[in-house]
């Protein structure tokens, strides 16, 4: 049941969202500016005045959900768009049960994307794609999930690419492949199938499959195993995830006591490290320290070289997330190591820094690290690895 509706509530109500870890947003132009709670709560308390169901008060309580939400998703580490923002609003006006405030914020959302787009006409071309890949989803949510998640940015064009151009990109990585290995009305018979969504290729490499599977042939997989031995396992799996590709890992006692014991502090330390701004040299940084701190030694890391947070990826797709999610992962691997000076990691401090890498690992801002974690049926320190 919906709170109780709140329609005469004072529009005065003094109403403060703390600042979270949520500090910047992405406006539709690439700007990155600071992120300010109160319009989300202008936003939502002119949409409940809209509707009739409640005000200023109810609004602020919305708002404060959406912002723990965006919280959740987005970590500290990534920076949502104004579009992300503005999908949260709406699944929480949905989950909360103001389905007429909910409907009244989707027409406003609707009727200022139609003003934008009168401001500047879509050419021919587009909009006949679009309209040609409309008809192949079977709702609103499947299209949603495609533009956010699998729909390749066109740099030249300013756009991102329509279903239909994104079959082409999967087919035409098809035959750089496999060449005349299809006869052309197979090649004929996979698009038709493609497109009606009625047999798909594998998902990670409709995501990937050009620049991005050129580059290296990792993110076309959809899972991988391992079990860490060695510290360069942990940077494998940085890697991998980094591909976006899903990892299974095992920190069963009898892999994990196969790390060496955590050497206690010699106050020597290395060279500062420059990271460069590519994903080898950013799962060569995280081996790079832990071997480091596990001989008693410490290092320093350069970030000036990985380009800053909210710059577009040409390969892989997507935005940057800055040095502030490898920062993240390699402090607190530093902290874990130096917790255990003179011993092993525990089973519990392995599965700890494999899930912050896991964490911090986000494709472009549009795909997430999947993760399963496999040990030992009598680990009491696993089995309780999520309470608390």
């Amino acid at each position: 049941m919906p709170p109780t509706k709140t329609s005469s509530q004072s529009s005065t109500s003094p109403v403060t969202i703390q600042a979270g870890r949520l500090q910047q947003v992405i406006k539709r132009d690439g700007r990155i500016v600071d992120f300010d709670p109160k319009k989300i709560i202008e936003a939502i308390t002119k949409a409940g005045q809209a509707s009739g169901e409640f005000g200023r008060e109810e609004a602020a309580r919305l708002a404060f959900v959406v912002n723990e939400r965006l919280e959740e998703l987005y970590d500290g580490h990534t920076t949502p768009n104004v579009e992300q923002v503005q999908d949260v609003v709406e699944l929480v006006l949905m989950r909360s049960k103001w389905l007429k405030t909910a409907k009244a914020y989707i027409l406003y959302r609707e009727e200022h994307t139609k003003i934008r787009e009168a401001k500047r006409p879509v050419p021919a071309k587009v909009r006949e794609l679009a309209k040609q890949s409309k008809k192949y989803f079977r709702n609103q949510l499947a299209e949603f999930v495609y533009y956010s998640t699998y729909s390749k940015w066109l740099p030249n064009e300013g756009r991102r690419e329509t279903w239909v151009e994104t079959t082409e990109r999967y087919l035409d990585f098809m035959r750089e492949n496999l060449g005349d290995k299809l006869a052309p009305k197979e090649y004929d018979e996979l698009r038709a199938n493609m497109l009606s969504m009625d047999a798909l290729g594998s998902m990670r490499l409709v995501w990937g499959s050009g620049k991005a599977a050129r580059a290296t042939n990792v993110c076309a997989y959809n899972c991988s195993f391992i079990a860490p031995s060695a510290w360069q396992d942990l940077a494998e799996i940085m890697y991998i995830l980094m591909c976006g590709t899903g990892v299974g890992f095992s920190v069963e006692r009898q892999t994990v006591e196969m790390l060496p014991i955590i050497r206690r502090q010699t106050g020597i330390k290395l060279f500062t490290h420059v990271v460069l701004d590519s994903k080898e040299s950013w799962s060569d940084a995280l081996a790079l320290g832990l071997q480091a701190w596990s001989e008693g030694k410490d290092i320093e890391f350069d970030y000036s070289k990985v380009r800053p947070q909210g710059s577009r990826l040409k390969t892989m797709g997507g935005r940057a997330s800055g040095p502030g999610p490898l920062k993240a992962v390699l402090d607190f691997s530093r902290d874990k190591m130096l917790s255990r000076q003179g011993r092993h990691l525990t089973t519990l401090d392995v599965h700890d820094i494999i899930c912050k890498i896991g964490e911090v690992v986000v494709m472009g801002g549009v795909r997430r690290s999947a993760l399963i974690s496999l040990s030992d049926l009598d680990d009491p320190d696993m089995r309780d690895a999520k309470n608390g």
